[in-house]
């Protein structure tokens, strides 16, 4: 019964001490266009793409802030970030109007 008990306070002991790394997942959809595309993941460095080839995902797997942002939108478009397979943002230009997502994590 001990051997019982101690083989379940080590198990629970190792999976609560373990933080598991999001999996992170950025998209741009829609019909539009944009001049700009600029994105960043938690721990890298802000990235920008002119003319962007849309449909647009990138993954990245750490907590923190995630952003994406369009500029020079035509058209229709919309920006996800999804997390663990969860949408957790969403954002939608109709009117031209620059895009963008914003979300935060806690570390």
């Amino acid at each position: 019964m001990k051997t019982a008990a101690l083989l379940m306070g080590l198990l629970l002991a190792g999976t609560t001490g373990c933080a598991v790394a999001p999996s992170i997942r950025v998209v741009v959809e829609g019909t539009g266009t944009a001049d700009r595309l600029t994105y960043t993941f938690p721990g890298e460095e802000e990235r920008t793409l002119r003319n962007p080839d849309l449909p647009f995902e990138r993954m990245g797997k750490r907590k923190g802030r995630v952003v994406v942002r369009l500029e020079g939108v035509r058209g229709e478009l919309t920006c996800k970030i999804i997390i663990n397979g969860r949408q957790v943002r969403s954002s939608t230009s109709r009117t031209g109007a620059a895009l963008s997502c914003d979300h935060s994590m806690a570390v």
